[in-house]
This record gives C-alpha cells, structure tokens and sequence, in this order.
C-alpha cells in the first residue's frame, strides 16, 4: 500500500493542495458569502456543463465502472463492489450522526436572489458529507490505482473536482461537505484495496488474472 500511494503522488499531492486551500477559504469565508459568489460566477453554459459534472457522482456511475472493471479483472470489480459499500456507509453514517442542513433550507428565512439550475430538486437535510463528492473520488482513486500511469492522474483529479464543484454549483452542498467527502472517498478506495488484500487476494489469485473478456485457463 505505501508504494501505491507513493507511486501515485502525482493524484494525491495536488489533491492536498487543493484540499488546503479550499479549507483556508472556508475558514476565511462565511457560508453566505461562499454561496454567493458560486451563485453569481455561473452561466447557462456552465448550468449544462456542470449538472452533467455532478453525475460523475450517482450511483448509476458507480455501477457502470465497476461494470466496465468486471470485464477485463474480477479482481478490480470485487474491488469496486468493496468501495462502493464501505464508502456508503462511511457517508451515510457521518450524515446521519451531523444532519446538517443543506443551503436551500439553511438559507430558507434569507431574502437573496437566488439563481437555481432548471430541472435540479434541491434537497434540504443531511448535508455533510457530500455523497457525490464521495462517490467520485472513491472512483476516480480507484482507476489512478488501477491505471498505474502517472500522466492519466491529473485527469482523474480534475473528474473528480468537477463532480464535486458541481454540488455547491447546483445549491446541494456548502464546500465543506465537499472537503469531508473527497477525504471519505480516498479512504474509502484505500481501505477497499486493504480489505480485497487482507481477505481475497490469496484465496482466489485468480481475480488478478481474470475477467468477463479475459478468461485464462
């Protein structure tokens, strides 16, 4: 696991930086502020671009990588199944034990213009963490792990900033929830890897070698 993680820098790194920044503006901030100027920096270009960001985030999405990992490695599947679960859980726990209130209902007694992307149902409850945010680093960790090239990593990095920007984007989410879940998300791909190594990987080494597409004998 360290030389994963070493070898992988290049995502994680940058990511910290982004992190750290993002926490100095919050603390710097007041939420309406916060709220304000994602409400204000937007247009109907970016209303389209960013509500096809968030659903690098659902579920459906999820489901569709661990699909895609099935066919060439059951290892990289079982993997994937192992980090959806324990990344829901996470998440779904720190919701329920903060039940914080997302900005539509945190702002509800404000009088303030506010500018809402057309066909999004705003939630009002269990803010932190953001779920989305949660969902896609999880995965987009996950294929830096998988992929093992470099280059690719400020790619995922950026999928996986663009889901989360989307949240505050689309008033689901203050940038806090989106801090504690991209931190749930990495550890929730870290400890999917550890549990499959721990549990799986001697037992059925032959997970490593194949998948739907790539059957050996």
């Amino acid at each position: 696991m360290k030389n994963l993680l070493k070898n992988n820098l290049s995502f994680l790194v940058p990511f910290f930086l982004v992190w750290l920044a993002g926490l100095g503006w919050i603390w710097a901030t007041p939420k309406f502020e916060q709220m304000v100027w994602i409400n204000t920096h937007r247009t109907s270009w970016s209303d389209t671009f960013f509500w096809w960001a968030t659903q690098l985030g659902e579920g459906w999405f999820f489901a569709t990588m661990i699909l895609i990992w099935l066919l060439f490695k059951y290892e990289r599947a079982l993997i994937g199944m192992i980090a959806f679960a324990v990344s829901t859980l996470i998440s779904q726990g720190l919701k329920f034990s903060f039940q914080t209130l997302r900005p539509s209902e945190f702002f509800k007694n404000i009088s303030y213009p506010w500018k809402y992307v057309n066909g999004v149902e705003l939630h009002g409850f269990n803010s932190f963490p953001s779920g989305h945010t949660t969902s896609a680093f999880c995965v987009f960790t996950l294929w830096v792990f998988f992929a093992k090239k470099p280059a690719l990593n400020p790619i995922f990095l950026t999928l996986a900033l663009m889901a989360a920007y989307s949240r505050p984007y689309l008033f689901q989410h203050f940038p806090e929830d989106l801090l504690g879940g991209s931190i749930v998300g990495i550890i929730s791909a870290i400890l999917s890897i550890e549990i499959y190594q721990k549990y799986f990987e001697t037992k059925y080494p032959q997970f490593s070698q194949k998948g739907l597409l790539t059957r050996r004998n």
